[in-house]
């Protein structure tokens, strides 16, 4: 019951610390005296183990204090390729997360179990890993809060996010390819447009007997024109003959008789 209430209470506080942190810019210590230095790998790689971010907190004061700590995380990855996990000696530390814009804040639900004292000195580690597919650059800050939630000390460090895709640029084609995607293009250009062209009309069926009955006039047409040519040939033949008869008929009654004949009254 005792730990259901210590890891409540841690949960509020936390609330409460993620409600006084500004996302702007980099806090600066309200307490003389206390420095920390944050260390960070100088690349990650995508898809490969968690590397270690650690803070350690110094003092000139004579009173030790209790440390909360407070990692802010600026990125333009997006948050859910990002894994961040405090731990201590003991294992995983419980933190309370949230995400605003670029900035994700990860706050102690308790303080370090450790304390900062004049010539001690206190570390905060983190476990952080980035799943991918992006990259890019990131940036982390340290805050240290007393039991007040009093802000002592800030420091930040950089590092690079390798093997996403930011991480990848793609290669500049060669020479040798750049013309062959040239040639393609050149003779698609000269290539001419052909326009397609309507289909045949099919014939009707008017058509086909409008040319059936040409076609038979056509076959009929010779014999009818020999026909013709004899008749009229006849015609001509016939008229000649009786125009020569009727010649022959006239001459006929024109000529004079060549008989003799007795003069009247020589007969007794």
């Amino acid at each position: 019951m005792r730990h259901r209430i210590t890891a409540l209470s841690g949960a509020v506080i936390a609330g409460a610390v993620l409600s006084a942190v500004p996302y702007a810019a980099p806090a600066s210590a309200d307490e003389r005296g206390f420095s920390v230095r944050v260390s960070a790998p100088g690349d990650f790689t995508v898809g490969r183990d968690a590397e270690t971010l650690t803070a350690v907190v110094t003092s000139e004061n004579r009173r030790c204090r209790k440390v909360r700590f407070v990692l802010l995380m600026r990125t333009r990855i997006d948050a859910g390729q990002a894994r961040v996990t405090r731990v201590e000696e003991a294992g995983p530390f419980a933190t309370t997360d949230r995400t605003e814009g670029t900035t994700s804040t990860f706050v102690d639900n308790e303080l370090d179990p450790g304390e900062s004292c004049r010539g001690r000195t206190l570390t905060g580690r983190w476990q952080v890993a980035f799943d991918g597919p992006d990259g890019g650059d990131v940036q982390f800050e340290v805050r240290a809060f007393d039991e007040q939630n009093t802000l002592l000390t800030a420091a930040g460090a950089s590092a690079e996010v390798e093997g996403g895709r930011e991480a990848e640029p793609e290669p500049e084609p060669s020479e040798s390819e750049s013309e062959e995607a040239a040639e393609p293009e050149e003779s698609e250009e000269a290539a001419p447009i052909v326009e397609e062209s309507e289909p045949p009309l099919a014939p009707s069926d008017t058509d086909n007997a409008d040319a059936a009955l040409i076609a038979n006039e056509s076959a009929l047409l010779g014999p009818g024109l020999i026909i013709g040519g004899i008749c009229v040939f006849l015609g001509v033949m016939l008229l000649l003959r009786l125009r020569s008869r009727s010649r022959q008929t006239r001459i006929a009654e024109q000529s004079p008789p060549t008989g003799f004949y007795s003069a009247p009254g020589s007969y007794r």
